[in-house]
């Protein structure tokens, strides 16, 4: 049988183990002991109807540590009908001050002191019984210890404590579970809750309950602390709330147990994430264009809780993954839909980067990077696209040749260091650019020379085509273009007629000759 079915068949004391353990005891709340006969119950139940018959303040028996504020009449009478139910008085039992022998509690004078609020007389007799061997009196100041830690550290989820309070809190959990370590393996200690239940002949309440009480205690016990941890976690107190999974690990037997504690306080919280995802995504799809908002708070909301997971299981632990999985899942179906309508890379890449730290699963983990490097391959097309359109834009203007050229040196060439160090030099991305410029200024130059009769601009823009060529074809022509001019510099210098072959006649390059614009401009279709 595994733990959680174990704990489902022993439901009523996993359900009692939270930091309200002590603010919901039925015996707390009522002021009556825990070997209060029915008649005294019922009689409890009467004087409550007649309070409230004749308006009066609800109340019970003075009770050991009353609650501030008081309990109020429904709480009452809730406690009241719970104590009908076996397994829960019981538990509530356990959890509560018994005296040194049941059916007495009017004769011990412990509990006599408790109902009178002397608590110092009351530590008195038990640590003297305790010395003397009384397991009863060891499990009422395990009880005393457990009850202060508890709610101290439900106090402390409210207001922020002192240095000499976090010494006293913490010596409260110590005296308790030191406590509760012997209790639990007390043959006494269990013989007398069996003989309790077979006291109470009560057909629904059998031994086995007992025994599997006896059982499963570690772990609820640590579930009190794993619920301490949760909270106080979720505040940012995180020391303290690895001071409580410690107390947790402590108290479990088996290390898997603890896990399975963790899971069961950590449940609530995986079901709220999830049902925000679904919620979110929900939103993202009737409008994509959230996505990048959307998943932005779902990782800012998540981020924190991926310290508390670790905090239980460690970072490796796959119960980390199942959850977080599902958000990183979640925030690259957003971003994926925001990017195909807006068209995004940057934002799609940058948060795809942030999602990556929620994904642990080497499915998702592939899925992410892929897509990054999809955005990120976007970006560098848009940024050779947004260069290359400005060049043709002045390329095709009416300016004369020099005025151009004075353009692409000011405007175009200054852009390449970026370029460089965003493409990467030697990417073929960023050859295919400036094997692009080095064409338009080719062209430049024919035309320079060719139509407008001006060398000067001709000679500089061939010279800068050369600096910037990677394609080793167009360099070849390139070179080719610098002899041409250099052999036609010197005719002119020799005063001599211009041969024929001293025109540039070659045909002009087409700027998509190397930097084809179907391959750069054009935005990288998703594969999803």
């Amino acid at each position: 049988m595994n733990f959680l079915n174990q704990t489902s068949e022993c439901e009523s004391l996993m359900e009692a183990c939270t930091l309200t353990l002590y603010e919901k005891n039925i015996f707390r709340i009522t002021g009556l002991p825990v070997d209060a006969t029915a008649k005294e119950v019922a009689k409890q139940v009467q004087r409550l109807q007649m309070l409230e018959e004749m308006g009066g303040a609800a109340t019970g028996t003075q009770p050991a540590f009353p609650l501030k504020p008081a309990p109020t009449t429904e709480q009452i009478r809730g406690a009241l009908a719970r104590m009908k139910e076996p397994e829960h008085r019981l538990v509530d039992e356990l959890f509560w001050y018994w005296p040194e022998t049941f059916g007495r509690s009017k004769e011990d004078p412990a509990i006599q002191s408790l109902l009178a609020g002397d608590t110092q007389q009351v530590i008195s007799i038990w640590t003297r019984r305790e010395k003397g061997g009384s397991i009863v009196a060891c499990h009422n100041l395990a009880i005393m210890y457990h009850m202060f830690a508890v709610d101290w550290t439900h106090y402390q989820t409210q207001v922020t404590v002192g240095r000499d309070q976090t010494e006293k809190i913490k010596n409260y959990w110590s005296e308790s579970l030191d406590r509760w370590g012997d209790l639990i393996q007390s043959d006494e200690l269990w013989a007398i809750l069996k003989e309790r239940i077979r006291s109470m002949e009560d057909d629904a309440l059998t031994t086995g309950f007992g025994r599997r009480m006896q059982k499963l205690l570690p772990q609820a016990l640590g579930r009190v602390n794993a619920e301490a941890a949760l909270k106080l976690a979720e505040l940012g107190l995180m020391g303290w709330a690895e001071f409580h999974v410690n107390l947790m690990n402590e108290t479990h037997q088996d290390v898997d147990d603890a896990h399975v504690t963790a899971e069961l306080v950590l449940e609530p919280t995986k079901k709220r994430v999830q049902q925000h995802l679904a919620s979110v995504t929900a939103l993202a799809d009737k409008n994509p264009r959230q996505g990048v908002g959307l998943s932005s708070q779902v990782m800012a909301q998540c981020r924190p809780l991926m310290a508390i997971y670790d905090l239980f299981h460690g970072p490796e632990a796959h119960q980390r993954s199942d959850l977080f999985d599902e958000v990183a899942e979640a925030v690259a179906d957003m971003l994926v839909g925001y990017q195909k309508v807006t068209g995004d890379n940057k934002a799609f890449a940058d948060l795809l980067r942030a999602a990556l730290d929620f994904a642990t699963g080497q499915h998702i983990r592939e899925r992410i990077i892929r897509n990054i490097a999809i955005g990120e391959d976007n970006q560098k097309s848009e940024l050779i696209g947004t260069l290359l359109k400005a060049l043709n834009l002045i390329v095709d203007s009416n300016r004369t040749p020099g005025s151009k050229l004075q353009q692409i040196s000011s405007d175009i060439l200054p852009q390449l260091p970026v370029l460089a160090q965003e493409l990467g030099r030697s990417s073929p991305a960023y050859k295919q650019l400036t094997d692009a410029i080095a064409i338009a200024l080719r062209n430049l130059s024919v035309s320079a020379y060719n139509d407008a009769n001006d060398s000067q601009t001709a000679e500089a823009a061939i010279q800068l085509a050369a600096r910037l060529v990677a394609s080793p074809d167009v360099k070849r022509r390139i070179e080719a273009d610098i002899l041409q001019l250099s052999q036609n510099r010197v005719t002119r210098m020799a005063n001599m007629p211009k041969p024929s072959s001293s025109c540039l006649v070659m045909a002009l390059l087409p700027l998509t000759a190397i930097a084809t614009l179907g391959t750069v401009l054009a935005i990288i279709l998703l594969k999803i």
